[in-house]
């Protein structure tokens, strides 16, 4: 920000009077800095930074023990915080101000085994219901350009090599933005599909690879947000949103594939992990969950409506759906 700013809290202009506190002028509040520094409501940086700060107030002097798993789900965004300070420091105060000589890439252990990965869902899954309301509201009430954005919240995808040549680098960052048309097409949907088998030699494509079948998608979404939501529900979902045609259709290929595969052997249809997501980003809040399913969203007999504290009608068991 520029040099020489009035950043105190002013209670009048005429004459100028400012708040005190402890006999010293009491400066704004760091939203306001945020707001004069990056003006944009659309800010990816900005909507980082104000996630931290919401996450800060909500967590200050509570939920002691669940630091360990609210560090692994926000992980993605804290390594967009610092990537954006590190931006910020070196073009305000220069090179010499980086903190790459200090902080190198962490090393990761528990994505990589079965038992990690594991871990890290019963973590995820550890949180307060107050806290997960409020992740899962956040980031459903971002623009998809923000939300996207690695500098709101940075994703790797890991890839490993074999071999170890001496003169290499053990560990090379590519970004997205110095990839070809070409290359950037191939990465994303490694990203977004993980339909593949990285072997010593090749890599090979794999049909249908961490695919879900209805059940298994709508107990993995009815575990992450506060509403009853099963075979049924999904069956109201696809329709509403056109992710495949209807049973008996002359062309039952045509889907939205990032959602939903038409299987040809088995003739029916499979999800990608890339729906429960976005199903349980949409499918959090009330509003939400009604606007993708076209139905009213009922509580668990657990959980309490994130939104306001009106009383909602519990739901009952989950039952089996005509067609999913």
């Amino acid at each position: 920000m520029k040099l020489g700013g009035n950043y105190h809290v002013i209670l009048s202009e005429k004459p100028l009077r400012y708040k005190y506190i402890n006999g010293e002028r009491m400066s704004q509040p760091l939203e306001w800095f945020v707001r004069e520094e990056f003006s944009s409501p659309q800010s990816a940086v900005r909507a980082n930074i104000e996630f931290f700060i919401r996450l800060r107030n909500k967590i200050e002097h509570r939920h002691t023990g669940s630091d360990e798993a609210l560090l692994t789900i926000v992980s993605g965004e804290c390594h967009s915080m610092l990537l954006n300070y590190e931006e910020f420091i070196t073009s305000f105060g220069g090179s010499e101000n980086s903190l790459g000589k200090n902080l190198h890439f962490p090393v990761f252990i528990g994505g990589f085994t079965d038992q990690g990965k594991q871990d890290l869902l019963r973590m995820t899954k550890s949180l307060p219901a107050d806290l997960r309301t409020f992740l899962t509201e956040y980031d459903a009430g971002l623009d998809d350009t923000v939300s996207r954005d690695p500098r709101y919240c940075m994703r790797l995808t890991i890839i490993l090599e074999s071999g170890n040549r001496k003169g290499d680098l053990s560990l090379q960052f590519v970004n997205d933005k110095d990839l070809t048309d070409e290359q950037r097409i191939v990465a994303e949907e490694i990203a977004a599909n993980k339909g593949y088998v990285i072997t010593k030699h090749r890599t090979v494509p794999v049909s249908n690879a961490n695919n879900l079948k209805p059940r298994q998608v709508a107990r993995a979404v009815e575990a992450e947000i506060p509403f009853v939501f099963n075979s049924n529900t999904l069956a109201s979902v696809w329709r509403k949103q056109g992710w495949r045609p209807v049973r008996g259709s002359a062309s039952p290929e045509i889907t939205r594939s990032e959602f939903c595969v038409y299987d040809m052997p088995h003739n029916d249809y499979t999800y990608t992990p890339a729906a429960v997501k976005w199903l349980i980003k949409r499918c959090g809040t009330a509003d939400g969950f009604a606007e993708v399913t076209g139905l009213e969203a009922k509580l668990k007999k657990t959980d309490t409506l994130p939104s306001n504290g009106e009383e909602a009608n519990l739901a009952g068991t989950d039952s089996p759906a005509s067609e999913s």
